[in-house]
């Protein structure tokens, strides 16, 4: 059955018409004469029998239908051109790719290992993006994904990436030692990420004791801020041990009780179901497989 829609070169002209406000300006990025580029804009006005624009002596502007187009077809030629983009770079293993990750995790966890990847592939660019909880994880921004949490993960590859290891920490101004019973550790503030307010919860949980109480210390957005809250000693937090390994190598932070809490969920690596077999996703991709925190 064939499609009831209009030529792609007349949407094409509708479009820079729309964005420059002008047949002429419209022509001239579409590299036709006016004349042509009119018979477009007409012809595609007649398919739709809906007048788009309204003439103004030397410019144009939408009408009310001319809007409710634009906003619905502008997205589309979008996902159309980025489609085509990927098609033609399918099974090229270099130029560009979008890793989607957490601020702190990009910063501590991921830039390091990027800078081998950069070594050992230097004809490949790696661009990152970042976000603050799952929910923002964008298909159609991001080429491969670093998430935490358990599957499923519809639209999505998941391959697992790493377990995660929760410790509690603290500034050493803050404790001299370690606290053998896990209960004196709310004797102080218990810092809050606000993505993740079960810490607490699945810490004690696993060291086989019940949480006395729910936290009600101070929320933060961002590890960062949330491990600079520590060291400053505001507080004793639940931590993934890879974002504070520095931390505790150097003795900025100490960890504040023996246990060492690895729950069943985990950190995983995306990859939007629609990119898989695309070459230079796939050779990352099992290069980040094989990446490990350091010990």
């Amino acid at each position: 059955m064939r499609r009831k829609i209009p030529p792609i070169s007349a949407l094409l002209c509708f479009e820079a018409a729309a964005r420059s406000g002008s047949f002429a300006q419209g022509a001239r990025a579409m590299n036709l004469s006016q004349s042509a580029f009119s018979r477009q804009i007409q012809g595609l006005e007649a398919q739709t029998g809906q007048t788009l624009f309204k003439r103004e002596r030397q410019r144009v502007q939408l009408t009310g239908a001319g809007e409710m187009l634009l906003q619905e077809l502008a997205p589309k030629l979008e996902a159309l051109e980025a489609t085509f983009y990927r098609l033609r770079t399918r099974d090229n293993p270099y130029g560009a790719l979008n890793i989607g990750t957490y601020p702190t995790l990009g910063s501590r966890w991921l830039m390091p290992r990027l800078a081998e990847l950069a070594q050992a592939q230097p004809r490949l660019t790696v661009n990152t993006i970042t976000y603050l909880d799952n929910a923002q994880v964008d298909a159609s921004l991001v080429d491969l994904a670093i998430v935490q949490g358990d599957p499923p993960w519809p639209g999505f590859r998941a391959d697992l990436l790493m377990p995660e290891t929760l410790v509690a920490v603290a500034a050493p101004g803050l404790l001299e030692a370690p606290l053998q019973e896990a209960v004196r550790l709310l004797d102080h503030p218990a810092l809050q990420h606000t993505t993740r307010p079960l810490s607490w919860q699945i810490w004690f949980g696993d060291l086989g004791e019940t949480l006395p109480a729910q936290p009600t210390g101070p929320l933060f957005s961002q590890f960062e801020m949330l491990i600079d809250a520590v060291k400053y000693g505001h507080g004793v937090a639940i931590l993934p041990e890879l974002l504070v390994r520095r931390e505790l190598d150097e003795g900025t932070l100490i960890q504040a009780h023996p246990h060492r809490c690895t729950p069943a969920s985990a950190y995983y690596l995306l990859t939007p179901q629609a990119k898989t077999g695309t070459s230079r996703i796939e050779r990352v991709r099992a290069w980040l497989l094989e990446q490990t925190p350091a010990p």
